[in-house]
């Protein structure tokens, strides 16, 4: 058995918790080290593995993802009615939506209001209504979202907010 003495110099020593392995030795400046850097290795490993899109070479976007991603984002949106197309951010809130859904760039995603800008229902209540076009770098796949909500006056979110998804692109009015 070694003394305590001897432990300060030693970069791996037996533990102390009755078994025969070895441990960093916390006393020691490189075992210090070694301790830190494998918790900070393990919080690394962990945060990539919930988030694999920060490994991947491409920001591009295939047809098949953007669909899914087009379709999870309108669903999320309609159930939630925070947000509708008067909201000023609108464009950005789907295109966040949409990115969230799937599993690449944002940088690469582009969702641009079709019709005439939408008037707030904020105040004075009543129905808002907006068409977006959505596209993607990498592929030619476009969707048009007919957004339509309905909000009372002065309330807070809407009574409910309808997204219909079509195929290509929406006609410019």
């Amino acid at each position: 058995m070694t003394n305590g003495s001897d432990d300060a110099d030693r970069i791996f020593i037996r533990s102390k918790w009755g078994t025969n392995r070895y441990v960093y030795n916390p006393h020691n400046p490189v075992g210090r080290a070694l301790i830190v850097g494998s918790l900070l290795f393990v919080v690394v490993g962990l945060y990539l593995l919930h988030h694999p899109g920060l490994l991947s070479s491409t920001d591009d976007w295939d047809g098949s993802e953007l669909r899914s991603a087009v379709t999870g984002a309108t669903t999320e949106l309609s159930r939630e009615a925070e947000f509708g197309p008067g909201t000023i951010t609108f464009e950005d809130i789907l295109q966040a939506a949409i990115t969230r859904h799937g599993d690449s760039s944002q940088a690469a995603l582009t969702v641009s209001l079709t019709s005439e800008s939408p008037e707030s229902a904020l105040v004075d209540g009543g129905a808002e209504q907006a068409d977006y076009t959505v596209t993607a770098d990498g592929t030619d796949t476009a969707f048009c979202l007919n957004v339509y909500a309905m909000k009372r006056k002065m309330a807070m979110g809407y009574d409910f907010v309808s997204i219909h998804v079509d195929d290509g692109a929406c006609p410019t009015s």
